[in-house]
């Protein structure tokens, strides 16, 4: 991808969040696509890097014009009183002058070698690609925040209505304990025990709770409004798919060809060997063509109404003999950078690496996750009628209810959280090869149920 394509996307997801925010602003509901918009023009985080990349690009028209040439202009004008005090041959003279001066110059200036601009030339070419491979990165860092932020309120939420499920079951189960008890059909124990079961559950829904609230302002943050209620993830419309394409090679291949981060770190690289260059051209001559032309009068007492026209051209010739050893230094130093980053690119290729291999695997085996949750959630369902079934003829007891609610309770936690890690890392997978845009985020977004608006 090159930098004029790269500018070009992120224009365009910038205009589509313009466009998406102003047509769903008076929809009153929140979704995955319309919050990812929201953030993209209200992150705080995200407008300091486009600052910052805005302000980078402006090193390659800077260096361009250390090679273009250069045209300048002076003048002055001005009214002169001279006194004079001398010695004659009949004595001490003294006479005063008063007279206008004016001078004007107009030069110009082309360079013809200079290797250190066109070093620095080629060196901010370098900086602007990595500037725009940062500001492409930082999209799909949004869009993975943005996602991150959005499931984590659904996660919690969903613990939420689970404990709140348990309540309710163990609170009807303290309801039937108690009247077995004054009926003389149960045991002071079977009411401590759902008794305990519900005060732990009610216990644990103060932590949910804070959880709950901390991650929505997490999310609210991203996009600096209140929040409406979000919709939900609808377990029909997930779509539970391997990675395309199946084999992790390929996606490893992809990801360190067009990953972001490292297309930053590779323009780095260059960046340092441009430097590199620069600073050995401090042994190497300059040479600039300079013309100029510059009209004067009377530019002192002793030239009082002369008038001059000058003009000249040339070649201006600058060799360097010694500077102190600070050439050589700074070659050392640059060769120094230069392999400092090109270490920082082979350290972010592993880590890059290895993070792919981690949400494809997470995303390959989500699939048979979600349905071995589902299955189990089936089976702790069928666990608990027939509990109730055998207590009902007296082949259970109490304890075996509540345990067998609480199995059912943690199989539809960990169904839910599988199915939440599950799309998490197939979002993550896909910004990690540059692929997490508009219609990606889109796609996710279908998954939710539908709200009304």
């Amino acid at each position: 991808m090159n930098r004029n394509f790269a500018k070009k996307t992120v224009l365009r997801t910038m205009l589509g969040a313009i466009f998406a925010v102003c047509a769903v602003a008076s929809a009153h509901a929140d979704d995955l696509r319309q919050l990812y918009h929201e953030a993209i023009l209200a992150d705080a985080n995200f407008l300091v890097t486009q600052a910052d990349v805005s302000a980078q690009r402006e090193a390659l028209p800077q260096a361009r014009s250390q090679l273009l040439p250069n045209l300048s202009f002076s003048g002055s004008k001005s009214r002169n009183d001279t006194e004079h005090e001398g010695q004659g041959l009949l004595g001490p003279t003294k006479n005063q002058y008063e007279y206008d001066s004016h001078n004007y110059v107009l030069s110009v200036r082309q360079a013809l070698f200079r290797p250190a601009a066109v070093a620095s030339y080629l060196q901010s070419r370098a900086q602007v690609e990595s500037a725009d491979a940062i500001l492409e990165w930082a999209v799909q860092d949004i869009a993975v925040r943005v996602g991150s932020a959005y499931f984590d309120v659904l996660s919690a939420q969903s613990d939420l209505d689970v404990n709140k499920a348990q309540q309710d079951a163990y609170a009807a189960q303290l309801t039937y304990t108690e009247r077995a008890f004054t009926a003389g059909a149960g045991t002071r124990t079977d009411i401590d025990e759902a008794r305990s079961r519900l005060d732990l559950a009610k216990a644990q829904a103060l932590e949910l709770q804070y959880r709950l609230e901390y991650v929505q302002d997490a999310l609210r943050t991203l996009v600096n409004r209140p929040l409406t209620p979000l919709a939900a993830l609808d377990p029909q419309r997930l779509e539970l798919a391997r990675p395309d394409p199946e084999r992790l090679e390929d996606w490893i291949l992809e990801a360190e060809t067009v990953n972001p981060k490292l297309k930053s770190l590779r323009a780095n690289v260059e960046v340092a060997e441009k430097e590199i260059w620069k600073m050995k051209s401090g042994h190497l001559p300059t040479v600039d063509l300079f013309a100029q032309r510059s009209k004067s009068e009377s530019e002192n007492n002793n030239t009082i109404g002369s008038k001059y026209d000058t003009k000249m051209v040339g070649i201006q010739v600058n060799i360097p003999i010694f500077s102190g050893g600070y050439v050589n230094s700074t070659v050392r130093q640059s060769y120094a950078a230069l392999e400092k980053q090109r270490q920082q690119l082979e350290a972010t290729r592993r880590d890059i690496n290895l993070d792919v291999r981690k949400q494809f695997d997470a995303a390959t085996q989500g699939v048979h996750w979600v349905k071995a949750y589902e299955q189990a959630v089936k089976s702790a369902e069928q666990t608990l009628f027939s509990t109730k079934k055998g207590f009902q003829a007296g082949k259970r007891n109490n304890l075996d209810i509540l345990n067998a609610e609480q199995n059912l309770a943690s199989a539809r936690r960990d169904l839910n959280r599988g199915r939440f890690q599950y799309v998490m890392a197939r979002l993550q997978l896909l910004a990690l090869v540059g692929r997490l845009d508009d219609t990606e985020m889109t796609r996710f977004n279908n998954w939710l149920a539908k709200s009304e608006r």
